[in-house]
């Protein structure tokens, strides 16, 4: 049986941060290509698992694979079964990729994944062109459905995968899984133990070289240690929260995999890296065992760091550090459940200046507490106090599934089950919705601008960049960069 995941192309989706004249401010490809990894895992379980069946994977925003020519890969493949990811604000692109599908290969098994069917299952499987959705972690689930259609047994009954008339029966029932959101409208599959899951197969990837924009090497490989975060930030849509560690020698094992496939440099993209600063130090004591040399950074908190587990990570390779930071006050913080202090971010950025460890803050503005223009100012003012080397902002979206959005519909700032309906539709026009209360759309919009020029044409950050440059390709990404905040409309 031939097996086809697809990572559709990104030509629909929904702007996330508007410039003034409608168009997208920023889009994902700004910040670089990373290898979708959560479709790559489902591929590799599968793999390994039933070897006898072909298996493709075509990652279609990397190698800017158009819907047309997409359209004759699968006329060429003729798969039996076809995996589609999704994330809600691509629905578009996924949903167009299904009915080419449908037309090319009619007798094709399509099934939906990803985080738009495990947010929205039942508005998926009402679209009408998917055969199953898949809900939750999808490498067992998916692994079982391609089992099924081999031997040509019925689906139902398989954890975390669907059927329309499944999903219709799960909206009556109300059953919940305390490890997941609890608007999670139905059962999803889960994995308790991760370290059951190889790592990501890059045979499939292995012709696509992915790249960050604050990154130093032209190839970069993308690895998780862990899976879920326990915290409770109000803006957050992650669905899955109990954490789960990989074993550190499994972690040992892909990076070596991977400096043996020539990758240069080393993201590392848990949910939350560093859940503790010992763990971070078991990370970094495990290096110095193997004696793996990398070039490394990763996502992380301000309360899993110390000076000491810093001094000990820059000392095996550790470059940059990306902290959620979000915005400059106590009251803020707690607003948003950060679970930090002001004190504690300042101490951490901090600690990486005396220690060379480069640093981006990710910030947000647009939100609850933040009750005027000024407010935004004075935040954006700590954000260059903190003297990161890049930062990252973003009017802060109100997406479904998430508290602070269940706080804008008791305040009217959002329309009510907007998004259930356009995931019926995708076709139409969609408005990702943002904190209004005190400050209009279209000042968030000016203010948005303004804040990166504020922080990134400063001559001081300026020379200190230009004085930093390790590489041409770190060259090229902040001179890209730079030509794209000069040049768009404000």
């Amino acid at each position: 049986m031939k097996i086809l995941i697809i990572n559709p192309p990104d030509e629909n989706v929904v702007a996330e941060f508007k410039a003034s004249d409608g168009t997208g401010f920023l889009e994902a490809s700004d910040f670089g290509k990373f290898p979708p990894l959560g479709p790559l895992y489902v591929v590799s379980y599968a793999k390994k698992k039933l070897p006898e069946h072909d298996y493709c994977f075509l990652d279609c925003v990397a190698e800017e694979i158009s819907h047309n020519e997409l359209e004759k890969r699968i006329a060429h493949i003729v798969p039996d079964l076809i995996g589609i990811t999704s994330y809600t604000i691509a629905l578009l692109d996924a949903v167009k990729v299904a009915r080419a599908a449908r037309k090319l290969v009619p007798a094709a098994h399509i099934s939906l994944g990803g985080h738009h069917a495990t947010a929205f299952p039942i508005e998926a499987a009402s679209l009408g062109i998917f055969d199953s959705i898949v809900v939750g972690e999808g490498e067992i689930a998916f692994t079982d459905l391609i089992k099924c259609i081999s031997e040509e047994k019925d689906i139902n009954g398989i954890p975390g995968v669907y059927s329309t008339a499944q999903l219709t029966a799960a909206r009556l029932s109300n059953e919940r899984d305390p490890r997941f959101k609890q608007d999670i409208l139905v059962v999803p599959a889960y994995i308790d133990d991760i370290n059951l899951l190889p790592p990501p197969d890059r045979s499939f990837i292995a012709h696509i070289d992915y790249h960050s924009i604050v990154g130093i090497r032209p190839r970069l490989a993308t690895i998780i240690t862990s899976r879920g975060c326990p915290y409770q930030c109000t803006f957050c849509n992650v669905p899955y929260k109990q954490y789960r560690p990989r074993a550190m020698e499994l972690v040992m094992d892909e990076i070596e995999t991977c400096l043996l496939l020539g990758y240069e440099e080393f993201h590392f993209y848990d949910d939350l890296f560093n859940i503790t600063a010992k763990r971070l130090e078991e990370f970094c004591l495990a290096l110095k065992k193997r004696k793996l040399r990398i070039i490394w950074d990763f996502r992380g908190r301000v309360t899993g760091v110390t000076r000491e587990s810093l001094a000990l990570a820059k000392s095996v390779g550790l470059r940059l550090i990306f902290f959620g930071v979000e915005t400059g006050s106590d009251e803020g913080l707690r607003v948003l459940k950060k679970g930090c202090t002001i004190a504690e971010i300042q101490q951490a950025f901090a600690w990486c200046r005396e220690l060379g460890i480069k640093t981006v803050a990710d910030f947000m503005i647009g939100l609850p507490h933040e009750k005027s223009i000024a407010d935004i100012r004075k935040n954006i003012n700590f954000l260059i106090s903190l003297r990161p080397d890049y930062a990252q902002i973003g009017i802060m979206n109100i997406y479904p599934h998430t508290e602070v959005y269940d706080q804008a519909l008791e305040k009217g700032l959002v329309e009510p089950e907007q998004w259930s309906k356009w995931a019926l539709d995708p076709s139409q026009e969609l408005n990702i919705e943002h904190w209004t209360e005190f400050v209009s759309e279209n000042d968030l919009i000016r203010l948005h601008r303004e804040s990166y020029r504020r922080f990134y044409f400063r001559i001081s950050y300026v020379l200190r960049s230009l004085i930093t440059l390790r590489s041409f390709h770190e060259f090229k990404s902040k001179a890209l960069g730079a030509i794209k905040l000069l040049f768009l409309k404000s």
